[in-house]
């Protein structure tokens, strides 16, 4: 029966910690037969998905620890990303993108705000946010055999 393996990363809540992580879910990544394109979409939700609690949870403030938790399995590879800051409303999660259409010749019309969680949950197989015990746990999996699911 396989196992699964865990790994757990805490860094600093500071925007250059988190390009550091970059690396570290790139090598884990290369534990699976994930190609490249999906390596770099697990990365860039994680990436995201830490950025998020930095700036929004901390609000930018350094000192606090970002927990960053990896599973491997012979189906998944999953990661939570936990932090006590403060929490995100659920519904965001599910709540729909609103549909802004820039206008490519005036750059102030293009967001550079609120698609963390969009690019998250295009990258993910699935996405979960639980608030407990004070902390905040947002969860992503890919799953690794087979197809993805639509």
């Amino acid at each position: 029966m396989a196992m699964t393996r865990t790994i757990s990363l805490a860094i600093e809540s500071r925007p250059e910690c988190i390009e550091l992580l970059g690396g570290a879910v790139n090598g884990l990544c290369g534990l699976t037969a994930l190609p490249p394109a999906d390596v770099a979409q697990i990365e860039l939700a994680v990436v995201e998905a830490v950025n998020n609690a930095v700036e929004h949870a901390y609000h930018g403030e350094p000192g606090h620890a970002v927990l960053v938790e990896f599973r491997l399995s012979p189906e998944a590879f999953s990661v939570s990303v936990r932090d006590r800051g403060d929490p995100m409303d659920p519904l965001q999660l599910t709540a729909p993108v609103a549909a802004v259409k820039p206008d490519r010749a005036d750059p102030e019309t293009w967001p550079l705000r609120g698609r963390g969680l969009s690019i998250i949950k295009s990258c993910m197989d699935s996405v979960e946010y639980h608030v407990g015990d004070g902390q905040n746990t947002l969860t992503m999996r890919r799953t690794l055999k087979g197809s993805r699911p639509a």
